[in-house]
């Protein structure tokens, strides 16, 4: 996979490039082409980074793991022996708006290993599909039972359970909860009004966030997703 991964992130930078030079042209002719220019730049050298510093990486999917191999060495990680999954989430700002993508994800054993799996890959979207289909779906039953019968479950700064939610000290009814959003990275909650959030929680800071996402709008009195969403739902 590390042949497809280059080339992955050359055309990656070499669209970024293109894209900010040309909204930067739209938006002020020459002169927002020049002001934009060094931002694709920059991207595009940070990517061709990323390119380099995993030369040699391959990753192979079976159905009981993942075998990740480095110039290092190899490193197997069984499913049956992950204990929390999170995304590490890549923020990028530009003049033009804010990107986040999916740069890997990271796995915690039952024993307390931490695995880092790269998903800026040619094929990254399978192997982030694949870990947590895996590894976070199969929780979905035993959670929303956990729920249902009164338990708290914990998700790093949010505690959830049939009443609402409590998320960093602050408590709120799911009824009392005027709208839920979903959001390429996050998940917004609104009280009264829906303009802006009441509370938000990156995806990045909760263990499986898509067991969560999912315990979330299935209690939510209303729930939007953004066109993006998608691509974080695994």
């Amino acid at each position: 996979m590390h042949r497809r991964f280059a080339l992955f992130h050359v055309g990656r930078g070499a669209l970024l490039l293109m894209f900010t030079s040309i909204i930067g042209a739209v938006i002020a002719g020459w002169q927002g082409f020049l002001l934009s220019l060094p931002f694709g730049l920059a991207g595009s050298a940070v990517l061709a980074a990323s390119a380099l510093r995993h030369r040699g990486l391959r990753i192979a999917l079976h159905d009981h793991g993942i075998v990740v191999d480095r110039r290092e060495g190899s490193e197997v990680t069984i499913f049956d022996e992950v204990d929390e999954v999170w995304f590490d989430l890549d923020r990028s700002s530009t003049p033009f708006g804010s990107f986040v993508f999916l740069r890997g994800i990271r796995l915690v054993t039952h024993s307390g290993e931490r695995r880092f799996v790269p998903v800026e890959v040619a094929d990254g979207q399978e192997v982030a599909r694949w870990i947590v289909l895996c590894c976070s779906h199969p929780l979905i039953d035993e959670a929303r039972r956990a729920v249902g019968d009164g338990e708290v479950l914990t998700f790093g700064p949010v505690r959830m359970d049939r009443q609402g939610l409590v998320i960093r000290g602050a408590q709120v009814a799911w009824g009392a909860l005027s709208l839920v959003r979903l959001q390429s990275g996050r998940i917004a909650f609104f009280r009264g009004q829906t303009v802006f959030p009441w509370r938000t929680v990156r995806l990045d800071r909760v263990p499986h966030p898509t067991v969560f996402a999912k315990l979330v709008t299935e209690r939510a009195p209303r729930v939007e997703r953004d066109e993006v969403w998608a691509a974080w739902t695994g």
